[in-house]
């Protein structure tokens, strides 16, 4: 049986390459860091205040090609 310790090691723990675009996207243009989840087919980003959350929605499009998103992204305001 594996130890918990040898189980970690083998798993692949680096996030997606389009989380890790969504990122920067969101610190480059809006210099916050965003709280990103994939909850049932979705991503979710979690922003700070409505303000950024408008500007966002208005650029969904733009982020999607960007970022190369082949989930839903939901902009969500709060923290």
């Amino acid at each position: 049986m594996d130890s918990l310790k040898d189980l970690l090691a083998s798993k692949n723990l680096d996030e997606p390459t389009e989380i890790a675009a969504l990122r920067e996207y969101c610190q480059n243009l809006f210099n916050f860091l965003p709280e990103i989840s994939i909850k049932n087919d979705c991503i979710w980003l979690k922003v700070p205040n409505g303000i950024i959350a408008s500007e966002l929605r208005m650029r969904i499009t733009e982020i999607q090609t960007r970022c190369g998103l082949t989930q839903k992204l939901v902009i969500r305001i709060g923290y």
